[in-house]
């Protein structure tokens, strides 16, 4: 029995010894990689890793002496493949736990879409005290707030110069005043990003309204959009500046000046280009660029793959365009304005002057509209998708309107 006793200990000593080297091993590893990151990478990949690296060695930090119980999704791999990479595996099916779901990116289904997308909330962003007609031209979500920018257009001598916040029910909180505000973005870290032509900069406050700073000094209106890592990407005809919070001073530029793209080639035929008619994202599955032209009604992908020329200018290249020729019919826009994507890779396009949401699938191909004019819809300026799933409309004039789109 004492003998028993003994190997029992000795296999547990063992067991916890392995699983400590291993540890140590993997700890190594990451520090490793992040010295030959600081040693020989790019400022881009050094931003780029820096976030999921940091993230791991947290984890590995805190990482418990106790087993862990793993599960996957079943795929077409055989039980002889298994075994060949695991050893002996015992499969047990069950339905997932409680907070164990399947990343909806990772899932092996074709997300459905309604038959008929569903309007379920909507509300007036336009409020007693503007001077004129709202002209809205951005909408960024988060989790408490909508904000929503009532930006001032000359041409058409409307709009009230006023980034407004709203909870997500459409109770009005404030509203931050700035010159001919274009577009706006919100981190996850609590600050707002409101490019503002009158100011000739990205202007910074928190969600809550207050001032932080002011940054890359704009020669003409931009629109803006987060990336999944957090990153701000700011865009005119010429270039996209990308860059965090912590190296404004030197953006990555990634040039749109190449052969291939379009949309460069169309905006030097037409000097007097009105750039604030341009809207910005990136697809969060496969991290292509995306860019609506209004008065090009057209849509164009970029690549996400930057070829770096020197050490701050880079090159983004067309994968494929939607749109170009102005219409109504399939294949067809007219003025569109905001463009933003899901969790699944589909882009939506809200293509004003045909009063419809157009939705295409992470390769620009056409998947069906959304929402049309026939639904109530009436010139759609600004886009986002809320914390939970759903796809926000922001028409010009001031209507807010939510639409669940999948089942």
């Amino acid at each position: 029995m004492i003998d028993h006793r003994e190997e029992t200990m000795l296999s547990e000593v063992n067991s916890a010894y392995d699983k400590n080297e291993l540890h140590h091993v993997s700890l190594q590893s990451a520090c490793d990689f992040a010295q030959e990151l600081i040693t020989n990478g790019t400022d881009s990949d050094i931003m780029i890793h820096a976030k999921p690296l940091i993230e791991r060695l947290e984890v590995m930090g805190k990482t418990p002496g106790t087993p862990a119980q793993i599960s996957y999704s079943p795929g077409e791999i055989s039980a002889a493949g298994l075994e060949a990479m695991l050893g002996q595996v015992t499969v047990q099916s069950q339905p997932p736990l409680a907070g164990q779901e399947t990343n909806p990116r990772l899932a092996l289904h074709t997300p459905v879409f309604l038959w008929k997308a569903k309007c379920v909330h909507s509300f007036s962003a336009k409020l007693k005290d503007d001077k004129g007609r709202m002209c809205i031209t951005g909408l960024a979500i988060d989790e408490q707030y909508t904000y929503v920018v009532d930006s001032y257009s000359p041409d058409k001598m409307r709009g009230n110069d006023r980034t407004k916040v709203f909870t997500n029910e459409g109770q009005f909180k404030f509203d931050i005043k700035l010159k001919r505000p274009i577009d706006v973005a919100v981190s996850q870290t609590g600050l707002l990003y409101i490019t503002s032509q009158g100011e000739g900069s990205v202007v910074v406050h928190t969600t809550g309204g207050q001032p932080v700073t002011s940054m890359l000094k704009l020669k003409r209106s931009c629109s803006i959009t987060l990336t999944r890592q957090g990153h701000v990407m700011v865009c005119d005809v010429e270039k996209i500046y990308f860059f965090t919070s912590n190296s404004v001073q030197f953006p990555v530029i990634i040039s749109l000046r190449n052969s291939n793209s379009q949309m460069y080639k169309r905006a030097c035929r037409n000097p007097e280009y009105i750039s604030d008619k341009s809207y910005i994202t990136e697809n969060s599955v496969n991290d292509n660029i995306v860019i609506s032209i209004n008065d090009q009604h057209c849509i164009y992908m970029l690549s996400s793959s930057l070829q770096q020329n020197d050490k701050y200018d880079r090159s983004a290249y067309q994968l494929y365009q939607y749109g170009g020729t102005r219409g109504s019919g399939d294949g067809e826009l007219d003025g569109p304005c905001g463009v933003c994507t899901d969790s699944y890779g589909h882009i939506f396009i809200a293509d004003c002057n045909n009063h419809r949401i157009v939705a295409l699938d992470a390769q620009g191909e056409f998947i069906r509209y959304i929402a049309t004019k026939n639904d109530g819809l009436e010139c759609p300026t600004a886009l986002a998708i809320n914390p939970a799933g759903q796809l926000v409309v922001a028409e010009e004039h001031g209507k807010v309107k939510t639409f669940q789109y999948l089942q």
